[in-house]
């Protein structure tokens, strides 16, 4: 049986989400496998797609264990992206890392290494390719669920990567490098989400290769030049 809920008092909380510190694994228990089955479903099918009575039968719980954990089916995805925001913190992390001064002729391409390299490793990870597809699908969604925790989350790291390639690349109007990061987002999310190179390539080349790394940082290097070279 779950264990009782909380008083009337204790529930007039405004946060009912059960914490689980960011990247905690072990040791096993229902919380987990509550949370991991979200991410797996919300990746598979979408978050609009997925029921609270889908996330128990894929984790083996009472329904009513995933509300007492998590509160609303948006809370439980807003736990999923605080549960992983370690790797957010190192690509912030290593984004001020680089020097950005005129001093440094690399800085664009260290700063996109430093925005890129994290993100494909996660998804190359043990459990990292179902949080990495639902970070795509977020993206993607417009919706406000979705939408909820793109802005706290991942608008931070964006206006950091923008401010930080503004200083690299002076010539450059901020307009320009926001539309830059568009672009690169996208080769981004496509690399680490998108399994169409497996049929173009005739089965030659494998999604989300991180063995491609190398070439998905120089392409997007280039492209941040490109922009800096054709500002009159």
């Amino acid at each position: 049986m779950p264990p009782a809920p909380p008083s009337a008092k204790a529930a007039g909380k405004t946060r009912r989400r059960s914490a689980i510190a960011p990247g905690e694994t072990a040791p096993p228990n229902r919380r987990l496998d509550i949370l991991k089955s979200a991410e797996e479903l919300f990746a598979e099918r979408g978050y609009h797609a997925v029921s609270v009575r889908d996330i128990a039968a894929r984790a083996g719980v009472p329904l009513a264990l995933v509300g007492y954990y998590f509160g609303r089916k948006e809370e439980l995805l807003g736990t999923i992206f605080e549960h992983r925001r370690a790797y957010i913190d190192e690509r912030l992390q290593r984004i001020a890392a680089v020097d950005c001064s005129p001093a440094n002729p690399d800085a664009v391409e260290e700063l996109v290494r430093a925005w890129v390299e994290p993100a494909v490793l996660l998804r190359a990870s043990e459990g990292g390719a179902a949080f990495s597809l639902l970070v795509a699908r977020t993206t993607w969604d417009q919706g406000p669920e979705a939408q909820g925790v793109i802005e706290p989350y991942y608008d931070p790291l964006a206006r950091a990567f923008i401010a930080a390639m503004e200083r690299a690349l002076p010539r450059c109007d901020r307009a320009t490098i926001v539309w830059g990061y568009e672009y690169a987002l996208g080769a981004l999310l496509k690399h680490i989400a998108d399994r169409r190179v497996e049929r173009l390539s005739d089965g030659r080349e494998t999604s989300a290769d991180p063995g491609r790394m190398a070439d998905l940082v120089r392409f997007l290097t280039a492209g941040f030049r490109a922009l800096a070279t054709a500002m009159p």
